[in-house]
Parts: C-alpha cells; structure tokens; sequence
C-alpha cells in the first residue's frame, strides 16, 4: 500500500508567493491527498521572474544549501518545466553557500618561510597527532591479524563476496584507498576530540585540516592524476581526466569515492554508523523491518517487462561497484559464527562489522538456528581534498555511462576482453554461435564444476539474464567493429576498437535516456532536469563545476528500487508447449543454461514478453530469504542489507530528502495510511528515523513514472550528474568531446534502440521477431512485435556515414 499524505503546500509555492513572484489560484482539484509531489490537478498556478543572466533555474535538489538559509535569505525562485519550482542557484551541488572556517589547522597548501612560533606549535600538534592516527590504526591491523574470522567456502555469505569482487589489481587498489581513508578517518576523530569541533562542521565539511604539506600526505590523502596536455580523443579506460581542471582530474574515476545530495548522518560526523532513533534508542534492527514490512506480493506490471529490470542491473554496474572492507590479504571478513548461530564476540569482531542480528521467533530464520546476518561495512576512499573530514565509500569502477561492465574500468581488463583482431572484443566460437568467454575462475564462478563467462565486469555471472545482456553488447560490439572494418580497411585494430567502443557507449546512453529512463522517472521530471535526447544538432549543457560522481543516495537507496521489481522466477518457453519454470536463486552465478543452442533467444524471449513486478514495498523471497543460498536451504536477505547499508553509509532518514526535493516532511505515521502506520509504529519510533529506501518505496509513483516522486528526483538530479557532468557524453560538441561525432553520425546513432540491438544479435533459432518498444510488453497498444527486418517499425543505422 502507497503512502496518502494529507492536503500539502509545496514550500517551493509558498516561497514563490513570499518572494513576489506572480500567482494565482483557481478553484482546487477535490482530490489533493496524494503522495509527496506536486499536482498538476491541484488548481495552483504560479509565475516567477526568470533567473538573472549567466544563472540557472534548477530543481530544489540541485540546490541543498538553501535547506540551511532562513526563508527570506534563500535564493530567488524560478519556474521549471512541468508547472513546477526551482531555484536561480548560484551555490551548485554543495551543501552550503557561505563556508564559515571556524576551524582551520596551521597546515596550509603553501609553505611559508617565515612560520611563526605558535605556527610551529601548532604544526607540532598536528604531527603528532597523525603519528597517533597512524599507530591506532597499525594496532587495529594487527588485531585484524591475530583475531578475524574469514567466511567459510560455499556459505551464501561467501557468494554475496562475489557482488564485491573484481581483478586483483583493483582489489589491492581499493585496499590501499581504504587503508588511506580510514588513517583519516581515526586522524580526524582524534582532531575533532582535541579542538572540541561540533558534528556539524564535519558533516558540511567545514573543517579545513588540509595534510598536503605534510609527512602523512601519501598516507592519508588520494593519488594524485597526472594528465596530458590535451584530452585524449577517446575517454580513459579508468575514467581519469575527463575534467581538465587541475583539481578534478580524478572526479568519476575508478576508485574515486561517491559523492553526496545530503551531508552524511554519521553519529560522530565522521564515520560511526546512523543506528540511533531522533529520540537517542537503537534504531530497530534490519531484518525486523524487513519481516514487519518487505512482504513478498506477486504485483506484476501491467505494461513494462522483465528487461527493463535487467538493463537496469546493467546500468548500475556500469556506474557503481562497493568493496566490502576485507582484511590486508584481500580476504573475506566473517562477522558471525561459523553456524550463524550468534555474533562473532567482541574480542573477534573485526572494526567494520556491523552484522545484523535475527530475532529468535523468525519465522523463516528461526527453522535453521539463524541468529546472524553478515554484514561489513564499505570500504572508503580518500577525497582528493586531502583533508580531515567524513568517510566517502569508494566506487570501484568508473562512475561514468561508458560501457566499464563491458570493457572494464583499468587498462589489464581492457586487455582480458580484446581479441586484438579487427578491433573485436573475445568470444567463444560456440559451433559457430559466438558466446562470451569461458572461465573457471573461481572468482568468478559459483561452482567449480560448472564454467562461467568473462566479461568486464566480475559481477556479470550473478544471474544468468545479467549474463544474457552481457552476451548480447559484446555482440554488438563486434558486430558495428566488422562493419567498421569492413568499410575502413586501411584502420588498425586499435583505431577499430576504440571507434566501436565509442559507439557502443552511445548507443547504451541513447537506450537510457531515450527509451529506460522516461518510463522509470516519467515525461515531467525528464523535461524538469534536461535530459531528454535532443532532436538534432550538439548539445551544449556540459558544465565542468558538475561531478559526475554516484552520489550515496543513489547508490545505497533509490537505485535499488530495482530490487523490488525481480519476479521470484523465469518463465522460459522451449517450444509452443513446452514450459520451463527457473527459480531465481538457481541460476546465480550458474549461467550453464546458456550453452544449449536455443536458451539464449528463448531467454531474451522471457525478458521482452514477461512482466515485471512493481515498485512497491514487495521483494520475492528469492532475494529476501533465498539470495545467494546455493546449496544452502537458506540464504540472505536482500532487504536487510539495503536498510543496512543506508545506515552505514550514514545516508539521512527519509523526512530529510523529502525536504531537499521541495516537500513537507511527514509529522506523523497516519499520513501513510491506516494499514501501513500500524507496521511503521512497531518498528519505528518517529517518522524522522524511516530509512529512505523503506519510504522511497512506499510512496506512490505519479502517473507516467514507475517510482516515487522522492526516488525520481535522486534518479533524475544522477542522470543530470551523468549527462552534465562527463566531457564525452555522446550529444557534446566538438569544443567539449575531442572525440565528437559528427552530425550526421549524431543522427545515425540517435536511432538506436534496444530491440534493434536485440534482433541484430540475436541467434535465430528461436527470436525473430521484436516488439519496437523493448521495455514494454508486447500486448501494449502499438508495440505488437515486427518482424527483425523491419526497418521501418525498428530503424537501422547507417554506417557509411564513417567511412573515410
């Protein structure tokens, strides 16, 4: 059930009125109790002055600093697309507009020669409270060493490690960050105990302890990117210099950490946990929550497909990979006993535990002596301000729409992935049917007696349809890089790849933003943050002050809405009448099936003609009891580990980011309805302490969006951040992507679509026709399925338009 929330003014309409921007109001729709988002039915009709020049109106989200301003001291309001509000923003993604350095340590980027003597006091102080820093945290290594529990092989928490694994080069990279961040992490409690410095300034980041001319610097600080004196032509393999301002040439990179839309809601400010209600109690465990409120309900979408949710898996794990903190060897933390039975003591508990405890009248837990959920905390990054502050989680691959879960986010894998023939990626000939390579890396694989496949990216075996698409691009791939070839035999294998790759990139962002993205956010907020697909011609909305980093949110919450659109099965037709049922949890990290001649056209065939579930607060057991179980009887509980991880990435309750995208706050439980409040009340205190991906889910969607008003603005302010943000997004003009297409390549690849790709790719045994709207079933009015050689209902690209 969604949340109705009582009659509400949206503050952006009260300011509007305050600050005299012209308004006035017609009679009221008589049904205004809808969830957090503005109603085009509500009667209101408003009219602002247009931002001053060289300013731009954005939505309240874009600009956090005003929730920290006096009303009348908040910027000018601005009207937006869609009969809605922003702001004239001068102040960007930060969360203040006017920094106060209250406190400032006497370690400054210049060195002076003439250091006065409480300078050099001050100096002294510091130091040694790094070496203190460096000590605590060579005491806690060592204890790591002598007391740690690893996770036993074949335990579902053992293949829940796989979510978090990649090349051993990245893996020792993200290590040495997180050893880095957490020196800083003890140095700035330490910092904030001696000075006596308030939460607060932490949070907002204003404390400005800078270590860059210190001895601690390649400790504590990030590596810094070194660039050429041009942008390349072609984007980085790991992401680096895509900005060109001296410092953000690290901004979206692989290893660089996410970023936030709110200041962190860590208890000490700087990296302890949020587990404490607004009335100072424990917050109520995960796994309670997830029974009071996480039901598995078959709600299927009445219009949009099981593609739809697999792309958007897809997506995810192109911007977006967490590294679970491990021990120094790279090894696996456990935090429960080894029969799950209780919390490991803790003497043995390793400092980023934070396991989640069942209660012992489980209903499904309890059949198994289950007391324990795993649970480790993300390892961090170091930000490249090199200075105290909070913990930022690391995001292992580039945080960029460019294709890493195909070619990888590091130049080794670049080179795993290619044939280095004719510029094509490698592939496994099939009896003439090309498959993704095989591997028995048990790093990759679940089983050792059953292969899997080598991709980009090592999650890419977690559930065979995540797999399939995976299949279906590195064909693609090869496909446009033959035909490249073809036309352009004098190009190098090198110039061949790098051109296909670039496509490719394209066509996936044209997909997103064209054909995925309107039907997950709707047409309003699409028009409201500028990301719709231009008509023709370059776009000019590049702005080098935008980070194209995921944020916290959307990582850790509103993107994982799509967990609760997996249905609990696969539905696979091997011929007219004959059904195959496939449980989810069978086919994690066990993609077999795809080595029979016709599973993988039948499986693309149940991704486009099966629905999807509905985003809502339901999650199939497959994932709230069974996920990675193996031969387990039981498995995780994917719910609990997103409330978790909220929490321990100190993501802010719920009210809060109803605040930041211009709503009331909920004051009671009531406002979700009479069946809802009930649960609410039992496993929550107030409704400051809601986890925001627990409300994002409970809010109902508005008409043309799959999610909720709260979710759709994270999203859309992320693919804002996408777009905005990256030198070589596909629409830039040649002033800002070296490697701009021309414009009549432009239109060639503004035609792409994801069943035109299907069809290209698919093998023919059992696929030959696609309905034109890939996302949406194909009983929609107007989507009924066309033969593949329609190039009328389903375009085609034209190459030519390469040839030089």
């Amino acid at each position: 059930m969604k949340p109705i929330f009582a009659e509400i003014f949206i503050f952006c309409t009260i300011l509007c009125a305050l600050q005299t921007c012209g308004y006035s109001i017609i009679k009221r729709s008589a049904d205004i109790k809808k969830a957090p988002v503005l109603d085009k039915k509500s009667g209101i009709v408003k009219k602002c002055d247009p931002c001053p020049k060289g300013i731009t109106c954005v939505p309240p989200i874009q600009c956090p600093a005003v929730l920290r301003l006096e009303e009348d001291k908040r910027p000018q309001m601005c009207d937006l697309p869609g009969e809605s509000h922003g702001y004239c923003c001068t102040s960007g993604h930060n969360h203040t507009i006017a920094i106060e350095h209250k406190h400032h340590a006497h370690i400054s980027r210049s060195s002076s020669s003439s250091v006065h003597a409480h300078d050099i006091h001050e100096r002294k102080q510091m130091q040694s409270l790094l070496e203190q820093a460096k000590a605590e945290f060579a005491t806690m290594m060592h204890d790591e060493k002598m007391n740690v529990k690893h996770i036993k092989k074949g335990k579902p928490e053992d293949f829940h490690q796989m979510v978090f694994r990649s090349s051993k080069q990245a893996t020792m990279r993200a290590l040495d960050l997180s050893h880095r961040a957490m020196e800083n992490v003890i140095a700035s409690r330490l910092y904030k105990r001696r000075e006596r410095i308030p939460i607060e300034e932490f949070e907002l980041n204003q404390v400005q302890a800078f270590l860059d001319d210190t001895s601690f610097q390649q400790n504590m600080c990030a590596e810094q990117v070194v660039c050429p004196p041009d942008p390349p032509k072609y984007r980085t393999e790991n992401g680096q210099c895509n900005n060109y301002h001296p410092l953000r040439t690290a901004w979206g990179s692989a290893g660089y950490p996410m970023e936030r839309l709110l200041p962190p809601s860590y208890l000490d400010g700087i990296w302890e946990a949020r587990t404490m209600s607004v009335h100072g109690t424990p917050l109520t465990n995960a796994r309670t929550i997830s029974r009071e409120l996480v039901a598995d309900v078959d709600r299927q979408h009445p219009e949009i497909n099981l593609l739809f949710m697999q792309f958007g898996q897809l997506i995810t794990h192109d911007v977006t990979q967490s590294s679970s903190t491990t021990t120094a060897d790279g090894r696996s933390i456990d935090c429960c006993t080894e029969d799950g039975s209780s919390v490991v003591p803790p003497p043995f508990l390793h400092y980023s535990c934070m396991p989640i405890e069942i209660e012992s009248h489980d209903e499904f837990y309890s059949q198994f002596n289950q007391r324990c959920i795993n649970f480790v905390r993300s390892s961090l990054a170091p930000d490249n301000q090199c200075k105290l502050g909070y913990g930022k989680q690391i995001s292992k691959v580039t945080h960029y729409l460019d294709g890493s879960a195909i070619y990888g986010s590091e130049l080794k894998t670049f080179g795993e992935v290619r044939a280095f023939r004719h510029g094509h990626l490698l592939m496994f000939d099939d009896f003439g049917r090309p498959l993704l390579p095989l591997t028995n890396n048990e790093k990759t694989c679940a089983l050792e007696s059953s292969p899997c496949f080598f991709t980009g990216d090592g999650r890419s075996n977690q559930i065979i349809t995540l797999t399939a698409l995976h299949q279906l691009f590195a064909r693609e791939h090869n496909r446009v890089a033959s035909i490249l070839g073809h036309i352009n035999r004098h190009w190098s294998d090198d110039k061949i790849f790098y051109e296909t790759r670039a496509i490719i990139i394209a066509k996936l962002q044209v997909v997103i933003y064209k054909e995925w993205l309107p039907l997950l956010i709707g047409v309003d907020a699409m028009h409201r943050f500028g990301l719709n697909i231009q008509a023709h011609g370059y776009s000019h909305d590049y702005d080098e002050n935008v980070n194209a980093a995921v944020t916290s949110e959307f990582s850790s919450a509103a993107f994982r809405f799509g967990h609760s659109i997996v249905d609990g099965k696969l539905i696979v037709h091997n011929g007219p009448d004959i059904e195959e049922i496939i449980r989810i949890p069978d086919v994690m990290f066990n993609s077999a099936r795809l080595r029979r001649r016709n599973f993988y056209d039948e499986l693309m065939n149940t991704l486009l003609r099966q629905p999807m579930q509905q985003v809502d607060s339901a999650v199939t057991h497959g994932l709230s009891r069974f996920l990675f179980r193996k031969n387990n009887p039981f498995g995780l509980d994917l719910a609990s580990i997103n409330i978790q991880r909220g929490r321990d990435h100190g993501i802010r309750a719920y009210n809060d980011y109803l605040e930041a995208t211009g709503h009331s706050r909920v004051a009671s439980f009531e406002e979700f309805g009479p069946e809802i409040a009930v649960k609410l009340a039992r496993v929550y205190s107030h409704p400051d302490d809601i986890d925001l991906w627990v409300g994002g889910l409970m809010e109902r969607s508005s008409t043309d969006a799959l999610v909720g008003p709260t979710f759709a603005e994270i999203i859309a302010d992320q693919f804002s951040r996408f777009r905005r943000g990256d030198r070589y997004f596909f629409e830039h003009n040649p002033d800002i992507n070296p490697g701009a297409f021309t414009e009549p390549q432009l239109q060639q690849i503004r035609l792409a679509t994801m069943s035109r790709i299907i069809c290209d790719n698919a093998d023919g045994y059992a696929l030959s026709t696609v309905a034109p709207y890939a996302f949406r079933l194909p009983h929609v009015h107007g989507n009924a399925p066309v033969p593949c050689g329609d190039t009328v209902s389903i375009p085609q690209e034209d190459y030519s338009y390469w040839k030089e």
